[in-house]
């Protein structure tokens, strides 16, 4: 396991001492980014429709792009386009840069505040670069509530290997009893379990044919406010199978 160096990982020292905890509190949520913290799907679906554009790709491409959401980008385009995948990578990220920032999801500001409050440590996992998950957090004012911003770049190998989430947990003074991730994709939930640390699915971005392919996680969220009390008390929201 690869990691950048710490002052990189960690620009914000967390309110609550040490490990990020007050009074002793031992839960911490760890969030994946896109699709959870941020609806950025729709400028994914412009970046992607500039690339089917740009290298005249079909809608098996697009299909394939879509299915293998959470990966990070260029293990899907080698999915996508093996024989050009490096270009499609380019030119992704070219557009990618123009679109402007993500919509926060509703209640996810409220969310993390309250969190911070009651000392819980807080960080992100995810297969975005880690400079434009800074850029989004900042541009969001949300960067400050989070202790630790782990991106692709960061630790190897990138999700779904459990090697980004387990960094995550011990830079957080954390141990898997004691952490919650909560992300929107397969990935996510294969990160999750290989890490062996309890995932939620964050539900409140998906289309409910999304929701359909997941209804055997039994653990749900379907808005972020109810992050708080599993956080906070333990009590999640169990979905039947």
């Amino acid at each position: 396991m690869a990691t950048q160096p710490e002052s990189l990982l960690r620009p914000h020292q967390p309110s609550g001492g040490p490990n990020g905890r007050s009074n002793g509190h031992p839960r911490g949520l760890i969030f994946d980014f896109d699709g959870t913290l941020v609806d950025s799907y729709p400028l994914i679906e412009q970046a992607f429709a500039h690339v089917m554009r740009t290298h005249r790709l079909d809608e098996v491409a697009r299909e394939m792009f879509r299915k293998n959401r959470g990966l990070p980008l260029p293990e899907q385009m080698k999915i996508v386009a093996p024989h050009m995948w490096e270009e499609l990578v380019a030119t992704y990220r070219s557009v990618d840069a123009q679109l402007g920032h993500a919509r926060v999801f509703r209640g996810i500001p409220t969310l993390v505040r309250k969190l911070r409050q009651a000392g819980s440590p807080l960080g992100v996992v995810s297969c975005k670069r880690r400079a434009l998950i800074e850029a989004e957090l900042e541009a969001a004012g949300l960067r400050q509530f989070f202790d630790v911003v782990i991106g692709f770049e960061d630790v190897t190998p990138p999700k779904p290997a459990p090697d980004p989430l387990l960094a995550a947990i011990g830079y957080l003074g954390l141990s898997r009893s004691s952490a919650i991730y909560v992300g929107d994709s397969m990935v996510d939930l294969q990160t999750g379990r290989a890490a062996r640390v309890r995932t939620v699915l964050a539900a409140w971005g998906l289309s409910p044919e999304l929701r359909a392919t997941f209804r055997r996680h039994r653990l749900w969220a379907t808005r972020p406010s109810e992050m708080l009390a599993l956080v906070l008390n333990g009590n999640g929201h169990k979905r039947a199978a």
